[in-house]
């Protein structure tokens, strides 16, 4: 059983639903440590990681990623340095260690997320065995 702080700090995150909030920026985080990358291709990556679970477009990512620059995880160079192109986001040593912090607390956030779906695809349908995607 996890200790009541973590159980706590779940239970906050939990109420109402999931939010994209808590899961973008370890999710950035993450996809510009395993390469880095220009804030399109990184919409595309979240889509394919997440589907329709996660809404992500330029008005969230771009601000995000601003944020995460100016709080230093970040750093953001021109594709091209010599002309207007798109920007490539790396992750820096301070982003690594936010990245860590982040992951530690959010396993049981997401184990938490994956037993409700577990729950509520038991209720609806007795059981998981033999379900075919509807």
């Amino acid at each position: 059983m996890p200790p009541a702080s973590v159980t706590h700090r779940v239970d906050e995150m939990l109420r109402g639903p999931i939010k994209s909030k808590t899961l973008f920026p370890a999710l950035i985080l993450h996809l510009v440590k395993e390469h880095p990358d220009h804030g399109y291709r990184l919409m595309q990556r979240i889509n394919r990681a997440c589907g329709d679970l996660v809404a992500v477009n330029t008005n969230k990512i771009y601000p995000l990623l601003r944020r995460l620059e100016e709080r230093g995880f970040v750093t953001a160079a021109w594709e091209y340095p010599t002309k207007r192109s798109r920007r490539v986001y790396a992750i820096t040593q301070q982003g690594e260690e936010r990245l860590k912090r982040i992951k530690g607390s959010m396993l049981p956030y997401l184990d938490s997320i994956a037993d409700a779906i577990e729950r509520l695809k038991a209720e609806l349908y007795g059981s998981s065995r033999g379900l075919t995607k509807l």
